[in-house]
């Protein structure tokens, strides 16, 4: 058998011809280099960063077996969960192609960074690799209880497949003493890169909180290291806050160089005041196509209370900011505050909980605040401060109130759906007709949920109608206010495109449990799996259930001597069992090295199993024949087969086309796709 298996050259070119955002492009793929890769060994799907890319949408384009069709009770569910030795705030990241597997990372609060094979559904697997990188900080030390027993590595790393490494930090308790360190490891093996780690401190001129001679110092115990990582060229840039407001702190960006690891600039937000974090749900920090960074930021108040202006003048709390790298400074190219900061941050209802989104397509950058409301900037002139918000390009009601861990934005041709789920509120999709978003939003009226709202995440084959779906991970407590613990969670799907719809949902099943969800983590979606992390110390893995089919129980009719074989231009259509025989079973071109696991490049993928009923099953659960109108199956159609003879990627064994069998596969569906 010949088998493809993705290297990273591929996807460098990629990156190459993206250079400015680097890694943060997520969910992407390079269509050359998939072409006869085997989904389970070679994907050329990628999930490197929060929230999938650096607009942060949550938004993975280029998933294609996950459908509102096949995402159902009777084919979807868990598959497997893997321990872990802490909890998993951080969202997973995927690689695929990790010397011939899939791998998905993920990164805990005890400080561990573990490398799971994505298929390999064995309860027991142990992960490829796992490091730990110190003793994590005890929740009581930091006086906050609303992230214990301990903290450690809590922000989503970043990863960058040119370089095959993945950066992220970490926070450790060493002999008494408080340090953040950046550590960047070798993807493959979890070995440390040269330089790695390095301590994070930082210093910035100001008489603002915690100001000693004029100069202000960044709190290792104080300070938080929340949003995900961003990386941006050969630049990682990191976001601070802290842990329940507790003073003296200040919002910070950092920028380092990804080589090196050394710092390259640092970015304060209220020099000459307080407060200010950048903590943004644990959304990372925004990109442009220009490398300009983006922070909305958090409660803030001024040295002087009755001075002004209150932005633009070094305090940029309560604000959402564009910055440029200039290579050794972060300069502010433009920002907005609204005009009521002094009544609502005080309040603590500021900006911050859940990030931005940069509209795709558009110059719009959008962020909501703990009230729930949306201000939609012009990222190129956000105004300052102006009465009544009136310089700002649209600001709604978005949520009844707060939404914690990040909106979802699906982008469909000029304009787009955005998604939030507020705590106390129902999920909600705002149509945004390429200029403004339109009110009311499209909502789901039969769930109230609490703190801290849904954390979103979205799969879709571009704008294939039928694919997107709209996941969620949320709590299934009732209240709206601050809690310790999210509790127990759910998993949920629902049309995209019809929210009101409810395709899945973990609760259906005892077997589908979530367990206990990890504040403000949405699920990563990529070549056909569901990753969830979780406060129960587990990673819990969802897909197809027909993806994992059970083993044979025995000899079947598809035992003895073959069928005739099929002659396809003369006589009746043939059945599916000739067809099972000559072209998809054992020993056949079409199964798959025999393994029964075949996949497609254009339109998701179906497993053959070993016996003729369980490949015709699979072939139903992945949308590939219809049973209600068997004429009309993508199996027979160029361009939405997965048989390299009908203009597909695949199988394997013989990617030439194959005309005769073309004609076979065409006939049997004209005649109704009978399992005959």
């Amino acid at each position: 058998m010949r088998r493809t298996t993705l290297a990273f050259t591929a996807s460098s070119l990629f990156l190459a011809m993206a250079a400015l955002v680097g890694a943060c492009s997520a969910a992407h793929e390079d269509e050359d280099a998939a072409e006869g890769s085997e989904q389970g060994l070679a994907s050329n799907i990628h999930v490197l960063t929060s929230k999938n890319d650096a607009a942060r949408t949550g938004a993975n384009l280029r998933e294609k077996a996950l459908t509102t069709s096949s995402v159902k009770a009777t084919t979807f569910g868990k598959l497997f969960m893997r321990p872990v030795d802490g909890q998993i705030y951080a969202q997973p990241l995927y690689v695929g192609g990790v010397n011939g597997k899939n791998v998905v990372y993920v990164a805990t609060e005890h400080n561990s960074v573990y490398a799971f094979d994505a298929d390999d559904v064995r309860a027991n697997a142990p992960p490829l690799w796992t490091r730990n990188v110190g003793p994590a900080v005890p929740a009581s030390d930091t006086g906050c209880s609303l992230l214990a027993p301990e903290v450690g590595i809590t922000a989503t790393p970043v990863i960058d497949l040119a370089a095959k490494t993945i950066w992220f930090t970490a926070r450790t308790k060493e002999a008494g003493k408080y340090i953040h360190r950046l550590h960047a490891l070798d993807i493959a093996t979890g070995a440390p890169r040269a330089g790695s780690p390095v301590a994070i401190t930082a210093q910035a001129p100001g008489n603002g909180d915690g100001s000693v001679s004029g100069v202000i110092t960044l709190d290792p115990l104080r300070s938080m290291q929340r949003p995900g990582l961003l990386k941006v060229g050969n630049r990682i840039y990191l976001g601070f806050a802290s842990l329940c407001d507790i003073s003296p702190y200040h919002g910070w960006v950092l920028a380092y160089d990804a080589t090196t690891l050394q710092q390259k600039a640092v970015h304060i937000t209220t020099p000459n005041g307080g407060e200010g974090g950048i903590w943004n749900g644990g959304v990372g920090l925004n990109a442009d196509e220009n490398g300009d960074i983006y922070y909305p930021a958090g409660d803030v108040y001024p040295a002087n209370p009755n001075a002004t202006p209150f932005n633009g003048a070094n305090n940029f709390g309560n604000s959402i900011v564009r910055l440029k790298d200039t290579g050794s400074a972060l300069q502010v190219v433009t920002s907005f505050t609204p005009f009521d900061t002094r009544v609502w941050s005080p309040r603590d209802l500021s900006l911050g909980n859940n990030g931005g989104i940069l509209i795709p397509g558009t110059q719009l950058y959008i962020a909501n605040d703990k009230r729930g409301v949306a201000f939609v900037v012009d990222r190129n002139a956000m105004g300052g401060t102006a009465d009544q918000d009136a310089q700002i390009v649209q600001k709604f009601q978005g949520t009844a109130r707060g939404m914690w861990g990040g909106a979802a934005y699906y982008k469909k041709g000029a304009g787009g759906l955005y998604y939030l789920w507020g705590a106390g509120d129902r999920l909600k999709a705002y149509t945004f007709d390429g200029a403004r978003f339109l009110t009311p939003a499209a909502a789901n009226a039969s769930t109230l949920i609490g703190y801290p709202g849904g954390q979103l995440s979205i799969s879709a084959d571009a704008e294939v109608a039928g694919t997107a779906v709209l996941w969620t991970v949320r709590g299934k407590r009732t209240s709206p206010g601050l809690a310790s613990s999210g509790g127990p969670g759910v998993l949920q799907a629902f049309d995209a495109n019809d929210v009101t719809r409810e395709l899945w949902t973990s609760d259906a099943k005892p077997s589908d449990n979530l367990g206990n969800i990890a504040k403000f983590a949405p699920p990563t979606i990529a070549n056909g799996r569901v990753f969830v992390g979780t406060a129960s110390n587990q990673l819990v893995v969802y897909g197809l259930l027909a993806g994992n089919p059970a083993p044979d129980a025995g000899p079947s009719a598809d035992a003895g001597a073959p069928d005739a074989p099929v002659t396809p231009d003369a006589g009746p259509a043939p059945t599916w069992t000739q067809l099972y025989a000559q072209y998809f079973g054992p020993g056949t071109p079409g199964h798959c090295s025999g393994t029964g696991g075949c996949h497609t490049n254009m339109r998701g993928g179906f497993k053959c199993g070993t016996t003729k009923a369980t490949c015709y099953q699979g072939m139903v659960d992945a949308g590939l024949i219809d049973t209600t109108n068997g004429a009309a199956s993508s199996i027979g159609i160029v361009g939405q087969s997965p048989l390299a003879w009908l203009g597909g990627g695949m199988p394997l064994d013989n990617d030439a086309p194959n005309p005769a069998a073309a004609a076979a596969v065409q006939s049997w569906v004209a005649a109704g796709a009978k399992n005959d």
